[in-house]
This record gives C-alpha cells, sequence and structure tokens, in this order.
C-alpha cells in the first residue's frame, strides 16, 4: 500500500513538474499581444462611449461634431491713387483686427510703385477686415474669397491622436511589469514607435489649428495708373510719361555713346587718314599734270 502510495505521488510530482514550464511558458507570452488587447479593450470601451450603435447604422454625428472646422483664404487687388498712404492705412486695419504680415514685397519700376503683401487675420475678423478694406478709398479691382472644409481630417487625427495615447499609456505601465530584458526591450520599442507617431500626428494638428485660427489674405496693392493700358490715361499723364521717356532714351543714349569711345576713337583715326590719303592722291595728280609736257 505504501507503495501504492509512492509510486502514485511520484507520478503527479512528475505531472506537475511537466506541466510548470507551460504555465509560466503562457504567462510570459508576447508583451506586444497583451498590451495591444488591453489597449483594443479601452479603445473599444472609448468608441462604444462616444459613437453608441443604432439600427439605422453608425452615428456619423457623434464622431464629427456640429462644429465645422474652415480653413479661410483669399485673393484681393487694390488700385490706389495714393499707394504709400494706402499702404500706410492697410497696417493699421491690420493691426487693429490683430492680423500680421507672413509675406511682404515692394516693386519699384522708377515710375510706378507696387506691394504684394500676405496677411494673416484672425478667422474671427476675417469678413470686418475684408469690410473695411471694401469701404476703403482704394479701388477694389478683384476679390476671391475660398473656404475649405477640414472637419474630417481634423477629428480624425483627433481621435488617433487619443487611441495612440491610450496605447502609449498601457505600454508604460507594463515597464515596470516586464520581466526580463527582452520584454522590457520589446516595450520600449513599442513606446518610441507610438511617441514617434504622436509627434508626427501633433504637428498636423498645430498647422490645422493655425490654418483655421488665421485666415490668409494676398493683397495686391497698385498704383491707379500702373494698371491702366497705354491710351486710357489722362493727358498729363501721358504727357508725363512721355517726358519720363524721353529722359530715360537719351540718358541710354549718352551713355551708350561713353561705352563704346575705343570705337569712336577707331573710326576717328581711319577717317583722318583716308582723308590724307585723298589729299595726297589729289597733289599728285595736279603734279603730274603741270610736269607733263604739251604736244
Amino acid at each position: 500500500m505504501k507503495r501504492a502510495r509512492f509510486s502514485l505521488f511520484t507520478i503527479v510530482a512528475l505531472l506537475l513538474s511537466c506541466n510548470r514550464p507551460e504555465k509560466v511558458t503562457e504567462q510570459n507570452a508576447s508583451v506586444q499581444e497583451v498590451a495591444l488587447d488591453a489597449a483594443k479593450q479601452t479603445d473599444q470601451a472609448f468608441v462604444a462611449t462616444s459613437n453608441p450603435p443604432s439600427a439605422e447604422g453608425p452615428n456619423v454625428s457623434a464622431i464629427v461634431p456640429a462644429e465645422k472646422k474652415i480653413i479661410r483664404s483669399g485673393q484681393v487687388a487694390l488700385e490706389s491713387k495714393n499707394i504709400r498712404s494706402s499702404k500706410s492705412d492697410l497696417d493699421k486695419q491690420l493691426a487693429k483686427f490683430g492680423g500680421y504680415y507672413e509675406q511682404e514685397a515692394s516693386t519699384n519700376s522708377g515710375a510706378y510703385l507696387s506691394y504684394t503683401l500676405v496677411a494673416r487675420i484672425p478667422a474671427q475678423h476675417f469678413d470686418a477686415f475684408l469690410k473695411a478694406v471694401e469701404n476703403g478709398k482704394d479701388q477694389l479691382t478683384s476679390l476671391s474669397i475660398q473656404g475649405e472644409d477640414v472637419s474630417l481630417t481634423y477629428f480624425d487625427t483627433q481621435s488617433r491622436l487619443k487611441s495612440k495615447r491610450v496605447y502609449l499609456v498601457k505600454y508604460q505601465q507594463m515597464v515596470g511589469q516586464a520581466k526580463n530584458v527582452k520584454e522590457l526591450l520589446e516595450i520600449q520599442e513599442q513606446i518610441r514607435q507610438l511617441q514617434e507617431e504622436i509627434d508626427s500626428q501633433e504637428v498636423v494638428m498645430r498647422r490645422l489649428k493655425d490654418q483655421i485660427a488665421f485666415s490668409t489674405l494676398r493683397i495686391e496693392l497698385f498704383e491707379q495708373e500702373a494698371n491702366l493700358p497705354m491710351g486710357t490715361q489722362t493727358f498729363w499723364s501721358q504727357l508725363s510719361q512721355a517726358v519720363h521717356s524721353g529722359w530715360e532714351l537719351m540718358k541710354n543714349f549718352i551713355l551708350g555713346v561713353i561705352y563704346v569711345w575705343p570705337l569712336w576713337i577707331v573710326i576717328g583715326t581711319s577717317i583722318f587718314l583716308w582723308r590724307r590719303f585723298l589729299k595726297a592722291r589729289i597733289r599728285k595728280a595736279k603734279t603730274s599734270r603741270t610736269d607733263t609736257p604739251k604736244g
């Protein structure tokens, strides 16, 4: 009886010793699968609370709220009688509505001056700024306004960021639970990849928020006569332009003559030598006539 009990005890001990590594192996399963499973459960709970199912299908309005995210931009052309004064007025209006110049360039052709400006205006003041420009002393020659709805991109990126941050928290919590170096390295690699993805999408979100918060307006500001074709200007403006063009032509002619001064020396020397040669031939011909005896 004792031998039978001893044999039974030995068999049970052997079975337990054989099953124990399998249990340990199962407990030390892939860290990534465990973390993904936990994160998926959290993510599913988040989606379930924010987008509950209905008999008609998914609740799209829960994914994309009623608030629209619009990027507004436009182009405007202004014709001014006093361009420097107009530029100063634009500067004041832009400062009044909390805007700034992203780009500012000027072109001076000698006769006319023009500005190419790229202004950023707070979205809530964009319409008010446009109205102030339209009601200003300058003539509005063209106006074009565009609006781009980026709501889907905005809220999709926002949702992805929330989900990835949930994953990141789960992995960070598992760092202290790593049982060996291999598991720790796997966890750290997942944390690194998630952090890079989060940083990249945060850049996208910042860019979208900036474009939504500040509207962009390209302004072409030019003098009144600079945009008119020849023949439609007033007599005095044409006279002024003719005098200016004549002076420029004369100045260029004088400078051109001075630039080719070596050529004038060569031409003058050639003419002088040619005239001397002709005079010598004429003198020789006269001499030969007087020396010839008369028959």
